[in-house]
């Protein structure tokens, strides 16, 4: 069964439980889902306030599910989901609980709203063991504030946004932030 039938099929449930795994597994992409959501919502079939609900709630319970195994289990689960060998895995923790300790909070709001870069915002922040609440918190308005942007891409663009220019779009802006993060991290792995 593909997303269309699934949303279709079963409204803002299917909505839920798919950003629910993708909280958890990023799989499905987000973009995808809500791009879907939000050309179903300009037909009329969902509603605007309903989507961003059931979507943002699911994405949040299963990032705050992989922040909590993370702060529970740390680094040898961490690394068996970054796939990193110990010593890579090792140097990587230590500059960013280097650079967690200074604008931590920040990094994890902003992580959650960069595409390519999300996925890997819950384990960092069980890394960094931040504080519970306000982790939460921050995904919550983070998955918000995504469900919001996107659904509107759908919406107003429709079945007109290619699936193809879109990711192309996002790995763009994820790998340019990645890159920034990748030389802040480098400065601090070679001090």
């Amino acid at each position: 069964m593909d997303l269309h039938s699934l949303i279709s099929s079963f409204s803002y449930l299917a909505i839920f439980v798919l950003m629910l795994i993708n909280g958890i597994a990023n799989f499905p992409s987000s973009q995808f889902l809500y791009i879907i959501t939000g050309y179903f919502i300009s037909t009329g079939n969902l509603i605007f306030f309903w989507v961003v609900i059931a979507g943002s709630i699911g994405n949040t319970i299963g990032n705050i599910i992989t922040f909590l195994l993370i702060k529970k289990y740390d680094k040898p689960l961490a690394r068996k989901l970054l796939m990193l060998d110990e010593n890579t895995f090792n140097k990587i923790h230590s500059a960013l609980h280097s650079t967690f300790t200074h604008r931590g909070m920040w990094y994890i709001f902003l992580g959650k709203l960069t595409p390519s870069v999300k996925a890997f915002i819950p384990i960092v922040a069980g890394l960094a063991n931040t504080p519970t609440k306000l982790t939460a918190f921050i995904f919550l308005s983070a998955s918000i504030i995504w469900a919001i942007g996107i659904n509107y891409i759908g919406y107003y663009f429709g079945e007109h946004v290619t699936l193809g220019s879109f990711s192309i779009i996002s790995l763009l802006i994820g790998g340019t932030i990645l890159y920034v993060v990748y030389k802040n991290v480098s400065k601090k792995l070679s001090s």
